[in-house]
């Protein structure tokens, strides 16, 4: 995975109040829950005494609570009792797991994955979409790297081969270009393909009024 970037973890509406959610995300096993706020938090879902699922547990004034033997942890992954020892025990401070950062926003859960949580930028988000477009969403696990879905989105070569009768028809096999545009992090790709009839491709360069062929749009890192 890319570091220092955010994540979409979760829909929004997944996430109950009062109830735990345990998921695999970024290849670790995370739980989240929210808290009496409202607000959302999420700490790695291997309770670090017996190493039982976390998510399994159930939330005690705002804190996660291991099934096994009842360990509760805080938002920030620190064991704050240890009911065999007594609600007056001081805990040491190697009881506790990694918390990640996390935020709501745009109807997602977002977290911010990194070693280190300094200079974390604002979300990156579509501010509102273009006239015309329009939006829905699914979700849909593949079992691959995503960047090997984005590459598979950006090749424009095998869609006369693979997508004969729909987005590949025609037979245009020969690729100009294509036109590669960047603004911050966001990435639009034209697409010109045409019939062969014994032209030479035209350069990236050389495409002209390229802004009103097809293009797809990708924002990162999502």
């Amino acid at each position: 995975m890319i570091k220092n970037q955010w994540y979409v973890v979760l829909d929004a509406k997944q996430l109950k109040k009062n109830k735990l959610l345990g998921v695999t995300r970024l290849s670790e096993k995370l739980v989240f829950w929210r808290d009496e706020k409202n607000e959302v938090n999420c700490i790695f879902d291997k309770c670090c005494h017996r190493g039982a699922s976390l998510s399994a547990g159930k939330i005690i004034n705002n804190h996660v609570e291991c099934p096994f033997h009842g360990f509760q942890y805080d938002s920030g992954g620190k064991v704050n009792y240890i009911p065999a020892n007594g609600k007056n025990s001081n805990v040491p401070d190697r009881y506790k797991v990694n918390a990640y950062l996390v935020k709501e926003a745009f109807g997602f859960i977002w977290l911010w994955y990194s070693d280190e949580r300094v200079d974390v930028p604002e979300i990156p988000f579509f501010e509102e979409l273009k006239e015309g477009f329009s939006y829905d969403g699914f979700s849909e696990t593949w079992g691959v790297h995503y960047t090997r879905a984005i590459e598979n989105q950006l090749d424009v070569v095998h869609l006369p081969f693979v997508h004969k009768s729909t987005i590949g028809k025609g037979g245009k096999t020969l690729v100009n270009g294509p036109v590669v545009k960047w603004e911050e992090n966001m990435m639009t790709f034209y697409v010109k393909n045409e019939i062969d009839n014994g032209q030479t491709p035209e350069k990236p360069n050389d495409i002209q009024a390229y802004e009103t062929l097809f293009s797809l749009q990708l924002q990162m890192p999502n």
